[in-house]
């Protein structure tokens, strides 16, 4: 082997090494960040199901966002080394996450060389891999579009302006398979790269500089139509209706709430997120950091703007290597940035935290950019004294993160109460029931599949069936002995009354924690096309 055969074997093996490092922390980290739900148990589910063949996910009723071929991969590879296990809920979100910061830190030193290329990756890999606790919710815990991004980022660091080779066919099957489990592919990674080839020919005044990342997109979008066309025909997983928009006032509130909501995630102002808070001492490291990243997303916009008008690269045909050549990187970056902040706008319909999810990608977006003009400035210092100062401040920031980040990791953890829940109906030989949607697949994962508990909804006349999202029809039939449901937060109908209304009276009545256990002594039918058995009803046997 030659010596830099040597040196990159080394180097990878080295980032092989800082990934499964970072992985281990995560996991650690999400254990005190959040609860883990039943939105996380579906994707373990719905790994089994591709581990035990059902690649199309047949049978299943699932939302927009599938994860089908984005996060479930993932899962499904846990799920055939470990089985369905309750630390698949922290583990692979954390593997996940630490892929983003590495090709996040790639991403970010790309076209540069040196010190400039050092603290480029390094200032996204402190800005990103050291999250405060409000982010770590969403960016360490799944799945809340982390994979989605990190499929995006691939595609675009495939891209080169005016490259027709294989990196343009990688990039419309990262597209693609983005599409086909996550639509919001479409405003972080399908526009991006379409808009910043667009960009790439207004700035090099050629077409052909833009039409790699042109047809990227469009091969991307066609792979997804030709792909799920034919998995719908072969039986594929259905997909229910869309969640509401914003109202218009909300999307003008939210204009807002992209400033607040995403400064509160970085670690800066009031705080809307549960966890706890950033320290104020600490705080001002993270408002550099903030104010690093604010200030790369308008230096990109202006350059983008100023370069798009008046064809500066026109002279500089082909792209030179170092930074000149990945610039349509940057642009991609920048317009994935602004596409997130779109799709919180669009989709919140109200200030509530949960909706924090869809500023994932431009927090991750935004590292990128703050670590390639950080890159810049390094590149661009001149004496001694600024490099000393500069070298103060950078390590004053990472004090900061890393200080906060341990703070993290010695939050108290939040209550799960799943498990105690699980544990109970393992106790009392409970191995099959239905219950609403927040109690149900949390438990099954929980308990490692020892506990069946399927999500079920109630119609408005009351008559409970089964919830049509997130479950697969195998699941439901006869054999169901209880029901769960939280008295405190109710949620899709699912109450007393409407259990009475279903089944009849229960034969005993047990509170765990927040929830209640209704069991019964015959049999309680849940229809697997979630239709309501009226004939089952009126001969006084259960309704399905």
């Amino acid at each position: 082997m030659t010596r830099r055969g040597t040196v990159h074997t080394l180097a990878a093996l080295a980032v092989v090494a800082a990934v499964a490092g970072l992985s281990v922390l995560f996991y650690l980290s999400s254990l005190h960040a959040a609860a883990a739900n039943s939105d996380g148990a579906t994707v373990v589910l719905e790994g089994r199901s591709l581990v035990a063949g059902n690649l199309a996910l047949g049978h299943w009723g699932l939302s927009l966002d599938s994860f089908w071929t984005v996060d479930v991969l993932f899962y499904a590879a846990a799920v055939a080394l470990a089985g369905i296990a309750p630390q698949l809920l922290h583990a692979v979100p954390a593997v996940i996450a630490a892929l983003t910061v590495a090709v996040a830190a790639f991403a970010a030193r790309r076209g540069r060389r040196g010190w400039g290329a050092v603290a480029a990756a390094g200032t996204a890999a402190v800005l990103l891999g050291l999250p405060t606790a409000s982010f770590a919710e969403f960016f360490l815990m799944g799945p809340l579009h982390v994979a989605t991004t990190l499929w995006c980022l691939l595609a675009m660091l495939a891209l080169r302006p005016g490259r027709f080779n294989w990196g343009v066919a990688a990039a419309a099957g990262m597209l693609a398979a983005g599409m086909l489990g996550d639509l919001l592919t479409l405003a972080i990674g399908v526009l991006p790269v379409a808009l910043a080839g667009g960009v790439a020919m207004l700035r090099y005044r050629r077409v052909g500089a833009g039409l790699p990342q042109v047809a990227a997109a469009a091969g991307g979008v066609a792979g997804w139509q030709v792909v799920r066309r034919a998995a719908v025909a072969l039986g594929s997983f259905s997909v229910g209706p869309a969640n509401p928009r914003a109202p218009l006032h909300q999307m003008i509130a939210n204009l807002g709430h992209v400033v607040t909501y995403g400064a509160a995630l970085a670690g800066v102002g009031v705080r809307p997120f549960a966890g706890p808070a950033v320290p104020p001492l600490l705080e001002a490291a993270h408002a550099a950091g903030v104010a690093l990243g604010v200030g790369a997303v308008l230096v990109g916009i202006v350059g983008l703007a100023r370069s798009s008008l008046t064809g500066a690269e026109r002279d500089s045909w082909p792209p030179p290597r170092g930074e000149g050549g990945w610039i349509f990187l940057g642009d991609a970056v920048l317009v994935g940035f602004l596409g997130s902040c779109a799709v919180f706008v669009y989709l919140s319909f109200n200030a509530t935290p949960p909706f924090g999810r869809y500023l994932t990608p431009a927090l991750v977006y935004a590292s990128i950019l703050a670590g390639r003009l950080a890159g810049r400035l390094v590149e661009r210092m001149r004496g001694g004294g600024m490099a000393v100062v500069a070298s103060a401040v950078c390590l004053g920031l990472v004090a900061g993160y890393v200080a906060t980040f341990a703070d993290t990791l010695g939050a108290r953890p939040p209550a799960e109460g799943a498990v105690r829940l699980a544990a109970y109906l393992e106790r009392h030989h409970l191995d099959r029931g239905v219950g609403a949607y927040w109690s149900s697949s949390i438990v099954t994962v929980e308990s490692s599949g020892r506990v069946a508990l399927r999500p079920v909804v109630a119609l408005p006349g009351g008559r409970i069936v089964r919830y049509p999202r997130n479950s697969e029809a195998s699941w439901y039939g006869g054999g169901f002995q209880f029901l769960v449901f939280q008295p405190s937060a109710p949620w899709g109908g699912v109450t007393a009354a409407a259990a009475a209304a279903s089944f009849g009276a229960p034969a005993g009545v047990a509170t765990i924690g927040s929830y209640e256990v209704l069991t019964y002594r015959h049999d309680l039918t849940i229809r697997p096309d979630g239709a309501y058995a009226p004939q089952a009803w009126r001969r006084g046997g259960p309704a399905g």
